[in-house]
C-alpha cells in the first residue's frame, strides 16, 4: 500500500533527529530534503547529510514534478 524509508540519523551536521524537521520532500535519486527552522538539509539515498542552504525562517518546500527544480518557503525572507 505504501513505501517506508528509514532516514539517517546521523550526519556531518549532527543527529538528524535533534534538529527539528519541519518539511520533508523526497527525490527521484532516493535521497530526502528537509528543512529545519534555519536550514534546508539534504540527506543522500546513503544516508549522507549536508546542508544545502541557510534561511531565517524555513517552513516548506516542494520538488518539482520531473524534480528539476526544489522550492523552499523561506517565512523570514520576503525574496525568491
Amino acid at each position: 500500500v505504501g513505501q517506508v524509508t528509514t532516514l539517517a540519523l546521523e550526519g556531518e551536521d549532527g543527529p538528524l533527529a535533534s534538529l527539528q524537521l519541519r518539511a520533508v520532500e523526497s527525490d527521484r535519486a532516493g535521497g530526502w530534503y528537509g528543512t529545519t527552522t534555519d536550514s534546508l538539509l539534504h540527506v543522500s539515498a546513503a544516508g549522507r547529510i549536508r546542508t544545502i542552504a541557510t534561511c531565517e525562517d524555513c517552513r516548506g518546500i516542494v520538488l518539482s514534478p520531473d524534480g528539476s527544480a526544489l522550492f523552499l518557503a523561506d517565512f523570514g525572507n520576503p525574496n525568491v
